[in-house]
């Protein structure tokens, strides 16, 4: 008998993200077909909810008022709230898998040992040294699963629904290090892995506004932060107009 094909929701938060959200929508329908796709808006005050309406995704809501936005964590937990899948995999709207991602995810997850999934994050038109320092990253976050403290990235990562839940999700309390936080918080349920041949791009805006030395401040600070157990209650987010 085949093995069951497990249901997959893509949930995306959202905020004032007009300029990319229906390439980001059509590149994940072409990459999961038949996914559920979920937008969670953090109330935009763009067109971002009515593109991504009339690209077929189902929109909720962090929140509709500016002034009650608590962070992506916030956002992240609010569409998986909503969500039908099995597997709850998570893309920034910055973010485009490519469509090898959502193959791998399933083998991986047909382990019924595997909690977790990530890839490899690369820059979009970015130059070489800064395609060198996203290398070193990448080589971080490999080095963290080997010694099982995986801390993936939340930008394109999948968790199995029932164990995201037992542990609560995103901490929304955080605005920052989040996604490493329940990385190693759900590895403690089971195996998360990281599946170093698929590559993710993503948006080279932070890097490019804010320069290598304000990109590393930022997150040695967020870092530091979250291994002294420290909450990252702010963070630079850089979007574009």
């Amino acid at each position: 008998m085949p093995a069951k094909t497990l249901r997959v929701s893509i949930i995306v938060p959202t905020l004032n993200e007009e300029t990319r959200i229906r390439d980001t929508l059509a590149s994940l329908r072409r990459a999961a077909p038949g996914a559920e796709i979920i937008v969670s808006d953090g109330a935009s005050t763009d067109r971002t909810v009515a593109l991504a309406r009339k690209a077929g995704a189902r929109v909720v809501f962090e929140a509709k008022d500016p002034k009650r936005r608590k962070s992506i964590g916030a956002g992240r937990n609010k569409g998986a709230r909503a969500a039908r899948g099995e597997i709850l995999w998570f893309v920034d709207a910055d973010t485009r898998p490519e469509p090898a991602f959502y193959k791998s995810m399933l083998r991986a997850f047909a382990d019924p040992q595997v909690v977790g999934a990530g890839c490899k994050i690369m820059p979009r038109d970015a130059s070489f040294m800064d395609e060198a320092l996203f290398e070193f990253l990448n080589l971080l976050v490999f080095s963290s699963i080997v010694v099982g403290r995986p801390t993936i990235a939340g930008n394109c990562v999948a968790y199995r629904r029932d164990a995201f839940f037992e542990i609560k999700g995103f901490d929304e309390e955080m605005e920052a290090s989040e996604d490493q936080d329940l990385c190693i918080r759900i590895s403690r349920l089971g195996r998360v892995v990281y599946m170093k041949d698929v590559t993710a791009t993503t948006s080279s805006r932070r890097l490019k506004k804010m320069g290598w030395l304000g990109l590393a401040a930022d997150w040695g600070k967020t870092t530091l932060n979250f291994l002294f157990g420290k909450k990252n209650r702010s963070y630079a987010i850089v979007r574009e107009g």
